[in-house]
């Protein structure tokens, strides 16, 4: 009996250990987007397209249709012949990304992120921080809006309200 309650408990703690790594993936994810690899300059603050800089656009990432393994791999690798960097250091050095060498590649070899690569680890959590909170959310609503940026910009906030 003893025993069997304390495999149980242990069961229970690594089912609570898991779900806390995976919250915390996506806020270190978050971080990451926000701060270091300073994705929201292209996807903006809502991942929708809509740069922070306005000379700046990237794909809507709140209507993509990538699942864990697609983001690892758009992030790891960009998107040859557009504006989506590559934060894997050895990306194009081997055939890792998309079966492709630079030499292959040429001129649509993504460039390098102005903000720096990514280890492997960041390039993950960066993807859970997406699924969790951005792909697949559909229109920015005005409560991500004032989560985001604080309640003092509710006014700010008013263009995402529903049916708007």
């Amino acid at each position: 009996m003893g025993l069997r309650l304390l495999v149980g408990i242990s069961a229970a703690l690594l089912v609570v250990d898991a779900g806390l790594a995976k919250a915390q993936d996506a806020t270190y994810g978050k971080q990451i987007f926000y701060d270091k690899a300073q994705c929201n300059q292209c996807h903006g603050w809502a991942g929708d397209g809509h740069g922070d800089d306005p000379r700046q656009s990237g794909a809507n990432l709140r209507e993509a249709k990538l699942d864990r393994a697609g983001l690892i791999e758009t992030i790891s690798c960009g998107r040859p012949g557009t504006a989506m960097p590559h934060f894997d250091k050895f990306a194009y050095t081997d055939k890792r990304c998309y079966g492709a060498t630079a030499d292959e590649l040429g001129d649509k070899v993504p460039d390098i992120p102005p903000s720096g690569f990514l280890p492997k680890i960041e390039i993950e959590a960066v993807a859970d921080f997406l699924l969790a909170n951005i792909v697949g959310k559909g229109p920015v609503s005005s409560e991500e809006c004032v989560a985001h940026f604080g309640a003092g910009n509710v006014a700010a906030c008013a263009p995402y309200a529903k049916g708007k």
